[in-house]
Order: structure tokens, then C-alpha cells, then sequence
């Protein structure tokens, strides 16, 4: 969400700059007031767009789960015996000996419901998604995307109307932003701080210079 949010919301800056770069002040004040408008409707949009988004598929994929489920305690109480070799023989490809495959199996076979959600996920490798609710998913995404979003159309909202170095200052916060991201998933997922770094401003940068490209040939 943070990630998306500081890349949409900059391809508007990115884009109306490039176009307006060689413009006159008429055109730059027109894009001045365009960044804002567009910019805002942009981050509020796609923000919401992002977290309906988000959690729409976590709710689908908490639905699939549910039906793989129920189809799966079906099939043990149909075709144990059949269900209970295919236990064995993923126990085996796990690395098991068969006497231990076959006494791990008749423990397992003890709860059929952990043994089909263990079917689920060895055989047709479907995570468990119990422990995610979609609507804290969805709302994590959509704060996630203004917080980081709105970063690069501050300087927009604090500097002037028609100040030239306001672009520029866009770059500055935008990088600031990306490198705050970059911190906080290295912090996260405990990884290089520079490797987390350089991922983030390189994605954000390569989606910047597109946009401004764009502004540019249609300047």
C-alpha cells in the first residue's frame, strides 16, 4: 500500500512536470493546479480502490479455503482409506520412512480436521488464512497508501502557487518517502537496510522516470 501510494501519487507529479517543464508560467500555474487535483483524487481513489481491492481477495481467499475444507472432510469420510495412503506417501516425499509415515499418518488420522487442513496444504498447497481478517488488510492498504501517498504532493500543498523549484522538492520528499518505506521493511522482514533501500527507490524511480517520459512527449 505504501509502496503503491508513493508511485501512483508521483506519476501525476511526474507526468504534469514533464509536460509542463518547457511551458510557459500560465502552463505551470495550470499544472500546479492540476498536480493538486489530480494528485488528491488519485490518492484517495486508488487508496480505496486499493484496500476494497485487498480485501476482496483476502475475503475470496478465506471462501476458497472454507469450500476446500468442506470438500476435503467429504472425501475422508467417503474414501478414507484412499485419503489415508495419500497421507502416507506425502509423508514419505516430506522425507519420512515408511514406518514413520505410517505412524505419524494413524496420529494424524486421530482429528480430521487438522488432517484435511494438512491435505490442503501439502497436497494442493492452500495456506490456512484464518489468521488474516480481511478488513484489517483492506484498511491497513488504504491508510498505508495515504500516509506514504500524500508525501509527494506536500510540497504542492505548503510552497506557492507557480514556484519553480516545487517539482524538485516533490523529488526530495518523494525519496525521502521511499527511503522511510525501504527502513520500515528492513526493520520488518529484518533485511540489509541498504538492499531494502535501494529496492524501493529503484522500483519508485524506474515508475517516475516512465511517467515523466510520458509528460514529456506530450508536453
Amino acid at each position: 500500500g505504501g509502496t503503491d501510494g508513493i508511485i501512483t501519487t508521483f506519476a501525476v507529479v511526474a507526468g504534469f512536470s514533464g509536460a509542463s517543464l518547457w511551458g510557459n508560467n500560465d502552463v505551470l500555474n495550470i499544472s500546479f493546479v492540476a498536480v493538486l487535483l489530480f494528485g488528491l483524487a488519485n490518492l484517495f481513489a486508488d487508496g480505496l480502490s486499493m484496500g476494497l481491492g485487498n480485501y476482496l481477495s483476502e475475503k475470496a481467499n478465506h471462501d476458497k479455503f472454507n469450500t476446500s475444507l468442506s470438500n476435503e472432510l467429504a472425501r475422508l469420510g467417503k474414501q478414507p482409506e484412499r485419503e489415508s495412503e495419500t497421507l502416507v506417501m506425502l509423508l514419505r516425499k516430506e522425507g519420512f520412512g515408511q514406518k514413520e509415515a505410517y505412524e505419524m499418518a494413524s496420529i494424524i488420522q486421530t482429528n480430521p480436521r487438522y488432517w484435511s487442513r494438512w491435505m490442503l496444504r501439502h497436497k494442493y498447497d492452500q495456506e490456512d488464512p484464518s489468521a488474516t481478517n480481511p478488513i484489517l488488510t483492506g484498511l491497513a492498504t488504504f491508510v498505508s497508501f495515504l500516509i506514504f501517498g500524500i508525501i509527494p504532493l506536500l510540497p504542492y500543498i505548503i510552497l506557492s502557487e507557480g514556484d519553480k523549484n516545487v517539482f524538485y522538492a516533490s523529488i526530495a520528499a518523494t525519496f525521502t518517502a521511499l527511503l522511510l518505506l525501504g527502513l520500515l521493511k528492513a526493520k520488518i522482514l529484518k533485511q540489509s537496510k541498504l538492499r531494502s533501500i535501494l529496492e524501493m527507490v529503484a522500483i519508485g524511480g524506474v515508475a517516475a522516470s516512465v511517467a515523466f517520459g510520458v509528460g514529456v512527449l506530450f508536453k
